[in-house]
């Protein structure tokens, strides 16, 4: 097992099993899935955290009641980030459940802990409405597909709202390297062009590629009384600049 406390990098700023994490995220998401496995299996570390695999499982296999009793134990969550989590996974089920023709279920979830949740009567009340709007119009799921689809829909939205290191914001890695790259383009006197930003070695443009001098074109145009001639003459003045 990893020490979670190790750190790389020259100033002892990167903890390892941090960096190995989003690197393996960058894998998946780049298309190499083979080779984030391996990694994955090599280093004991998981792209996915342990309550994130629970919370997939349990909504993809539709047990609301493990997946709520989940969000609950989960510690380090503030009480208005749980709620929203929780206000999210409850909305699918409330769906699920009006879906199946489970009324008494759906009003139980309602008024017991959709209600208690700390998000605003409003917001309830309109997602009450919205639901029986649905319900009434007998736009319920088509089939097994469309709801699998809603599932991993939430787990999307569950990703946006649970905080690190529960989820990995997306392209995490992406991320920081243009943030590193950004910040050294912000600190070259002779930036100039972005075909010269190279991942291989620092940023610094070098002055010969940067113009220095200015040139100013002057045009004169004048034209005969009938209008029907002109003569033109082009002054060109070049001044070199000394930095």
């Amino acid at each position: 097992m990893e020490n979670m406390e190790t750190r790389v990098g020259p100033k002892g700023l990167i903890k390892k099993h941090e960096l190995v994490r989003i690197i393996i995220q960058c894998l998946y998401s780049i298309g190499y899935s083979k080779s984030a496995a391996c990694l994955e299996s090599e280093s004991c570390i998981t792209c996915k955290s342990p309550e994130l695999e629970s919370l997939e499982s349990q909504i993809l296999k539709a047990n609301w009641d493990d997946c709520i009793r989940n969000l609950d134990k989960i510690n380090g969550l503030t009480d208005e980030t749980r709620a929203s989590a929780l206000f999210l996974v409850l909305k699918q089920c409330l769906l699920e459940c009006l879906d199946s023709g489970d009324i008494s279920l759906a009003l139980n979830i309602l008024q017991k802990h959709l209600s208690a949740l700390k998000i605003g009567k409003e917001k309830v009340h309109k997602l009450s409405y919205e639901l029986l709007s649905l319900k009434g119009q007998g736009l319920g799921f088509i089939d097994y597909d469309a709801v699998h689809e809603l599932r991993k829909r939430l787990l999307s939205d569950l990703k946006k709202v649970l905080p690190p290191p529960i989820t990995l914001p997306e392209g995490r890695l992406e991320h920081l390297v243009e943030m590193a790259v950004c910040a050294q383009v912000d600190g070259c006197i002779y930036h100039s062009s972005s075909d010269m930003i190279s991942l291989y070695r620092d940023h610094h443009c070098d002055r010969g590629h940067f113009p220095t001098e200015t040139i100013q074109v002057e045009l004169w145009i004048s034209l005969t009384f009938a209008a029907k001639h002109s003569l033109g003459m082009l002054k060109i003045q070049i001044w070199k600049l000394i930095i």
